[in-house]
C-alpha cells in the first residue's frame, strides 16, 4: 500500500513538471548576419555601396522604428578587446543614409529597409591598412529589445591592392641566410610562418614535393609526398626538441589559384591554415624551432633539397616569432605593418628590389636572395 502511495505521488510529481510552460524568450533585433559574429567585411578597389539592414526575431505586428548611427569612436575599445588593428575610416570618405536617422521593419514583415552605405573615395586610404567603422543601433521606437552581442556592427573595409609578384618557374628560389648567422633563432617558442602562392604545376615526378618555405628536415611547408597526394599542403618535419610533428592538410588545392597559407606552432599544437581559415593541427610539444639549421642550405623560398621547386609564384612571405590568431592571419592577407609585434622577417615580393635581394622590411636585415634574375608578374590582385 505504501509503495503504491508513493508511486501515485511521483507519476503527479513527473506530470505537474511536464506540464509547467517552457520558459519564454522575448523577440530581439540585432543587424542583419551579425547574431554570431558583428563584423562584416568589405572589399574595394573605388566607390561602391552596400545595405545595412536590422532583423527582427520575429515577424513585428506594428512597424518598428529603429535609429542608427555611426560610432567610429569605438574601433579603440574593439581593437584592444579582440586584438585586431583596425583605424576608423577616414572622415569624408563615407556616407550612411538613412531616412531622418533611421530604418523601419514594417508590420508583418521581420527585416527592415536598408540604410546604404557608401565609399565615396579612396584618396584618404593607405596601402594595406584596416579600417573599421563602427555602426550602433541607438533607439528603438515600437517597444521590442536589440540584442546587446549585436547592438553594433563592425564594417570592416579593405582596399584591393594591386601588385606584383615574384616568379618562381623555371628552377627559380630564394635564400635566407641571415637566420643562419643569428644565435637568437636557435630555439624559437613560438612561430608562425605565412605566405601568399599561386602553383602553376604540382610535381609529377618522385617524390613529388613542391616546397613552399621553411627548412628541410626541420620545419617545411610544402605540397606533396610519396605518401600523400602532389597537391596537398603540407608542414614536414615540425621539429621540436628532437621530435618531429608533421601535419598535413585534409584537401588539396588547384593549379593557377592565389592563395594564402600559413603554419603556426603555439608551444602546443601545430596547425595549418589556408586563407586564414584552420585546416588541419596536430598536437606538438613545448619547445624551440631551431631557424638556424643549415642543412641543405637553411631556410629556403621555393625549393628544398637540392631540386624540390616550387613551379609557381609568391607574394606577401612572412615569418613571425608569435603564433598568430585566425583573426590575424584573415587581417592580413595582403599586408601587414612592417613594426608589427614579433614580426622576424617580411618580404613583399613587390618589385621593390635591390640588385637580386628582395629586402626584409622589418629592418632585421633578414634578405631573400634570389639564385636568378628575377621575373615579376604584374597586374596581381589581393584579395
Amino acid at each position: 500500500m505504501k509503495l503504491s502511495y508513493i508511486f501515485s505521488a511521483l507519476l503527479l510529481l513527473s506530470v505537474a513538471a511536464a506540464c509547467k510552460k517552457a520558459p519564454e524568450y522575448a523577440p530581439k533585433l540585432y543587424f542583419t548576419d551579425t547574431e554570431q559574429f558583428p563584423e562584416k567585411t568589405l572589399t574595394v578597389d573605388g566607390p561602391s555601396t552596400v545595405g545595412l539592414s536590422v532583423t527582427s526575431s520575429i515577424k513585428v505586428d506594428r512597424d518598428i522604428r529603429v535609429s542608427i548611427e555611426t560610432k567610429p569612436d569605438l574601433v579603440e575599445s574593439y581593437n584592444q578587446q579582440n586584438n585586431t588593428h583596425y583605424q576608423a575610416l577616414p572622415a569624408g570618405s563615407y556616407s550612411l543614409a538613412t531616412n531622418n536617422g533611421a530604418i523601419t521593419i514594417a508590420s508583418g514583415t521581420n527585416r527592415s529597409d536598408v540604410a546604404n552605405f557608401s565609399i565615396l573615395s579612396l584618396d584618404q586610404f593607405e596601402e594595406g591598412v584596416t579600417y573599421c567603422l563602427p555602426v550602433s543601433i541607438t533607439n528603438v521606437e515600437g517597444g521590442m529589445d536589440v540584442l546587446e552581442s549585436s547592438r553594433t556592427m563592425y564594417l570592416v573595409v579593405k582596399r584591393t591592392i594591386i601588385t606584383q609578384a615574384a616568379s618562381l618557374a623555371s628552377s627559380r628560389y630564394f635564400r635566407v641566410p641571415g637566420f643562419a648567422a643569428d644565435p637568437a633563432l636557435a630555439s624559437v617558442a613560438a612561430l608562425t610562418m605565412e605566405c601568399r602562392i599561386s602553383v602553376n604545376a604540382f610535381q609529377t615526378a618522385n617524390p613529388f614535393i613542391s616546397s613552399v618555405m621553411g627548412i628541410e628536415e626541420n620545419f617545411l611547408l610544402r605540397f606533396g609526398d610519396v605518401s600523400i597526394l602532389n597537391s596537398q599542403l603540407q608542414l614536414a618535419g615540425g621539429l621540436i626538441n628532437g621530435r618531429k610533428f608533421p601535419v598535413t592538410s585534409k584537401g588539396s588545392f588547384t593549379t593557377n589559384q592565389w592563395i594564402h597559407v600559413a603554419v603556426v606552432y603555439n608551444g602546443a599544437t601545430i596547425a595549418l591554415y589556408v586563407n586564414g581559415v584552420l585546416d588541419n593541427y596536430t598536437d606538438a610539444q613545448p619547445g624551440g624551432v631551431n631557424l638556424t639549421d643549415t642543412y641543405s642550405d637553411g631556410f629556403l623560398i621555393g625549393r628544398s633539397a637540392g631540386s624540390r621547386y616550387l613551379n609557381g609564384a609568391i607574394s606577401e612571405a612572412r615569418v613571425w616569432t608569435r603564433a598568430l590568431t585566425p583573426t590575424e592571419l584573415q587581417n592580413n592577407l595582403c599586408y601587414v605593418s612592417p613594426d608589427s609585434p614579433g614580426l622576424l622577417a617580411y618580404w613583399r615580393f613587390n618589385g621593390d628590389i635591390s640588385g637580386n635581394d628582395v629586402p626584409d622590411l622589418t629592418g632585421h636585415g633578414y634578405s631573400a636572395i634570389a639564385n636568378n634574375t628575377i621575373t615579376w608578374i604584374p597586374g596581381v590582385r589581393c584579395p
